[in-house]
């Protein structure tokens, strides 16, 4: 969002843990728990990344924050490549050299890392996260909420079910 050019519309962090946090994130201040949110959202439109590493959280998080009123905004880096032909779902961060052919579609609330690519007619669901390097084939479908790991691939035409998490051959996954 900031190396689009949109950091002078960045008012802050909202985060339940605020207290815990120093009083800048980046050099933006923190703002407060959602509930403070809630005020702001009653004082005028404010459109909202959920910035949470946790599928299913962030999901939670962005359909609660949803129902409070808030828009989302789907940030896409500026060396990032995403076709006119892709389709790319509100709240999605899609970080540099992340690749999107003709046709592809990414849910919303996703994380699309660094390097990765979502090949064309490729489908990646809901809340799902991309991390860097990672390949979505042609025609793939990815479930909602599932975890490809770095430098993984999900081949032509396959499926992944929802939930799921796909590692590269011979690695060891952390949590996402």
């Amino acid at each position: 969002m900031i190396a689009s050019g949109f950091g002078s519309l960045v008012i802050g962090f909202y985060d339940d843990a605020h207290a815990a946090l120093p009083g800048q994130v980046r050099g933006f201040p923190v703002l407060g728990d959602v509930s403070m949110l809630k005020s702001m959202l009653s004082v005028e439109e404010v459109h909202v990344i959920v910035a949470v590493t946790d599928n299913a959280a962030r999901l939670r998080i962005a359909n609660s924050v949803r129902a409070l009123g808030a828009s989302f905004f789907t940030a896409i880096h500026p060396m990032a490549y995403v076709s006119s032909e892709a389709m790319v779902g509100d709240g999605t961060v899609v970080a540099a050299g992340a690749v999107l052919h003709p046709d592809a579609a990414v849910g919303s609330h996703c994380y699309v890392g660094p390097r990765s690519v979502v090949d064309r007619d490729a489908v990646v669901g809901a809340g799902t996260w991309l991390a860097a390097g990672s390949v979505v084939g042609s025609a793939a479908r990815v479930g909602v909420r599932a975890v490809i790991g770095q430098n993984a691939s999900v081949g032509r035409r396959a499926v992944v079910e929802e939930d799921v998490r796909v590692a590269p051959l011979g690695s060891v996954e952390g949590e996402a």
